[in-house]
């Protein structure tokens, strides 16, 4: 085989052989812990497939390729990574990982970092400590490759512990060595770099697979007013960053929603509104999936014409994919995978039954009503006024068919923003920054399935309700649990609420140091927060009126996803390092708080004293937590026991 032909590589074979380079007009590593997290998650997904192979006949699982120049130096070669660079970088730190952290595997023939920066020495620098297993303290490092390496290390030591895949580490590096493979394609010698890298990135995108999806299910059936109505429907909920009803000529809207847009008619009732109109007998882009495959790939369309709305005004915390699978999950109340890689394997089955055609039917109102409701009840990201933050907003018509946006919830106290829209809203952030991969997104199919189904009369308070025993349940049946019961029976089986008692945890689960999960700290937070602005106990007990500020009662909910240890693990003075049974302390809850990566990495060998002079005077905080921390004069084991039992007692209470 020539070797300038393309050549698929396994893992072993990649990081045992040849060098790679990452040139300088590539951008900086930047895959935070959402991409980290569902690398790692993709390569167990096809572990777990492959479970009833014997080792020979395993299935590999093909991650992607690697474009690279054959750059020739005196004597050697060394390639140049023109697409792919943030997926290596990402293997080569969670092969450190496995050779710092796991040193029972056996990576023998991985005795060289083949990865470096040109130009980058901090860069270079920094994978080189961690590969020689030299420490960062007082090192000038790359944050977000030390933080690449803290996320992998995180990723891959929960996934080891999830009882839904019983996977040893063995059983991961196994496969992960042999049988996940990467194609690398070399470009010819005369290539101009610089060119093909702007072709490289401004390629179109590949045919989407809920494209191939709607054809499918379009083929289903048989009507054409039903093909006519469905494909409006899947168009109008596809756009995830505007609301649905903008996906409808205004005529539809009015008979679909209402005269406000704001309520949702029956199933029939949608679908007799859409029919095609006796004027207009030809329907939108139904088209087949020999003639969508042949089609040319385009953007999702926008049936937003009529209005002037912004789409730029709301950012969806999902993809159109994601959700379809939520809404195929509520509907058949099916342990579905949030994995939208497997979409079309996951809907095969449904449209191959006996009853599909009434079960396309059925999916395409859910879809309009899930989208609906994920509008007006599940958070986005609102940029208005010059800054973006969390909302939680319906969509309200006026006459002359004029809109605007009001909280979903308390319409008329959206400038206090001090009711129960907002404690929803928090509940709902602190999920979602706690796992914001997309997999995991188990809450946000917890909050739609009790929308969808709910028939009570106070939806506000028993949301809200919902959503706090949903979050105590994952405290206590899965994430502290001694024996975690799987999110799909919390939601499914239990309904959301917590099974476990005291008894059935174990608390040593919080004393574990950067292992702690997100979750449990994000939780105590919001408890934090709730016991400050309805004036309870703790901060009242503990004698913190004077810390009372705004910074508490404004707290929201940002993207951290670094465990802070209060008193330094690396003290930049070596004789203040807790040392002998005395280090425990370190990894106790009460040390610990949640803050941004770039902080941690900036300030983790400071001492607590020089870390609150830091923070003193900023308009916001980072953690309700790490706020009370600073309010301790001194911080010792004495302060650090203190803390931590008065915050297990708050959180377990």
């Amino acid at each position: 085989m020539n070797d300038k032909q393309p050549k698929y590589y396994s893992i072993k074979e990649l990081f045992s052989s040849d060098e790679y380079v990452i040139p300088i007009y590539q951008r900086n590593y930047d895959w935070e812990e959402t991409h980290i997290a569902q690398l790692i998650q993709d390569i167990v997904d096809y572990i777990v497939k492959s479970k009833s192979h014997n080792s020979e006949s395993k299935p590999r699982y093909y991650i992607g390729s690697l474009i690279a120049y054959e750059r020739k130096l005196e004597g050697s070669v060394i390639y140049e990574i023109i697409d792919g660079q943030q997926r290596l970088t990402t293997l080569t730190l969670l092969l450190i990982v496995i050779k710092n952290e796991y040193p029972q595997i056996n990576l023998s023939w991985y005795k060289k970092l083949n990865l470096s920066f040109d130009s980058r020495k901090v860069a270079s620098n920094t994978l080189s400590y961690l590969f020689n297993g030299i420490g960062l303290e007082n090192k000038e490092c790359n944050v977000a490759i030390q933080q690449g390496y803290n996320d992998a290390k995180k990723s891959l030591a929960k996934i080891l512990t999830d009882n839904k895949f019983k996977l040893s580490i063995d059983e991961f590096c196994n496969y992960f060595f042999e049988k996940v493979t990467i194609l690398r394609i070399l470009v010819p010698e005369d290539t101009d770099l610089n060119h093909y890298f702007e072709i490289m990135n401004s390629r179109g995108e590949q045919l989407e697979k809920h494209e191939i999806l709607k054809a499918k299910m379009l083929e289903v059936l048989e009507d054409d007013n039903l093909k006519y109505a469905f494909n409006l429907i899947w168009e109008a909920a596809s756009n995830m960053e505007k609301y649905v009803q903008y996906g409808f000529s205004v005529n539809q809207r009015n008979k679909i929603f209402g005269d406000e847009w704001n309520n949702l008619v029956d199933k029939c009732l949608v679908y007799d509104t859409l029919k095609i109109a006796e004027d207009n007998q030809t329907t939108e882009e139904t088209l087949t999936i020999s003639q969508l495959l042949e089609k040319e790939s385009k953007p999702i369309s926008d049936n937003s014409s009529t209005t002037d709305e912004s789409p730029d005004r709301f950012n969806t915390i999902i993809n159109f994919a994601n959700f379809l699978l939520h809404i195929l999950r509520i509907q058949t109340k099916s342990d579905v995978p949030l994995d939208d890689k497997q979409l079309l394997e996951l809907f095969d089955p449904f449209l191959k039954n006996e009853d599909k055609i009434e079960f396309v039917k059925q999916f395409g109102y859910n879809l309009l009503k899930g989208k609906f409701y994920f509008d007006k009840y599940i958070i986005k990201r609102e940029f208005a006024k010059g800054s973006d933050h969390w909302s939680l907003k319906r969509l309200k018509c006026y006459d002359g068919n004029k809109v605007s946006y009001v909280n979903t919830f308390d319409a008329d106290n959206a400038e206090t923003n001090e009711g129960i829209n907002r404690e929803i809203l928090m509940l709902q952030s602190m999920f979602h920054v706690s796992n914001p991969t997309l997999v995991y997104k188990h809450w946000l199919n917890a909050s739609l399935k009790f929308v969808l189904e709910y028939s009570g009369t106070n939806l506000a308070n028993d949301y809200k309700t919902y959503l706090e025993n949903l979050a105590k349940a994952f405290l206590y049946d899965r994430y502290l649990a001694k024996y975690p019961k799987d999110f799909f029976e919390i939601i499914y089986t239990n309904e959301g609420k917590q099974k476990n008692t005291k008894t059935d945890i174990d608390i040593n689960k919080l004393h574990q140091g950067t292992a702690v999960e997100n979750f449990i700290f994000n939780y105590l937070d919001y408890l934090l927060w709730q016991d400050y602005r309805t004036d309870k106990n703790y901060f009242k007990i503990n004698n913190l009126q004077p810390f009372i500020d705004n910074r508490v009662k404004d707290f929201e909910y940002t993207f951290r996803s670094s465990v802070e240890h209060y008193y330094p693990q690396h003290p930049i003075d070596e004789n203040l390092i807790l040392k002998g049974k005395d280090a425990v302390w370190s990894d106790n809850f009460g040390n610990l708080c949640l803050i941004s990566g770039s902080k941690n990495s900036r300030l983790s060998n400071f001492m607590p004293a020089a870390k609150k002079e830091y923070y003193t005077g900023s308009p916001t905080i980072d953690s309700i937590k790490q706020r009370i921390m600073m309010e301790y004069e001194a911080w010792s084991i004495k302060e650090i026991k203190e803390h931590g039992d008065k915050m297990i007692e708050l959180l377990t209470k």
